[in-house]
């Protein structure tokens, strides 16, 4: 089964205040399973790295490496285009913003999980008929279970 992975989960693997045992069977999954993630998070997840060195969260050196260190994971990039009012009304239905959204959609449409740390977007997910898993609908030995890591 594909999985698809917010940035709340990818950015919490690389600041250790915000691992978890949730977390890290998360990572362990993108190394067995096929992982996806919307295009936007090529913006997203540096962005956020880009916010924490500004609120002196890592360094600059730290933030590079981070960068590095991502490319190297084995998530697959969906290249699909959004209809603007598409994605934008599926924000609205959930209120979401059209990030969040991205993800709910690319996990409904390939008929996939999506595993978030973003309760909103968890509720969202849970709303239109995905499958969620999030800290407090699954634990981590849940997760690995189900997917035999």
């Amino acid at each position: 089964m594909a999985l698809v992975l917010d940035a709340s989960i990818s950015l919490s693997w690389f600041f250790p205040d915000e691992r978890t045992g949730f977390t890290d069977a998360a990572l362990e999954l993108v190394a067995r399973e096929e992982c996806w993630v919307p295009a936007l998070w090529r913006l997203e997840f540096p962005n956020a790295l880009l916010a924490a060195e500004r609120k002196r969260r890592l360094t600059r050196a730290e933030r590079l490496q981070v960068l590095d260190e991502a490319a190297r994971l084995r998530l697959r990039i969906d290249g699909h285009t959004h209809e603007l009012r598409a994605i934008s009304a599926l924000a609205e239905q959930h209120n979401l913003s059209t990030y969040d959204a991205a993800y709910l959609e690319l996990a409904a449409r390939l008929d996939s999980a999506l595993i978030t740390l973003d309760r909103n977007l968890a509720a969202a997910g849970a709303a239109a008929g995905v499958i969620v898993h999030a800290p407090g609908r699954l634990s981590a030995s849940q997760l690995r279970r189900r997917y035999n890591i």
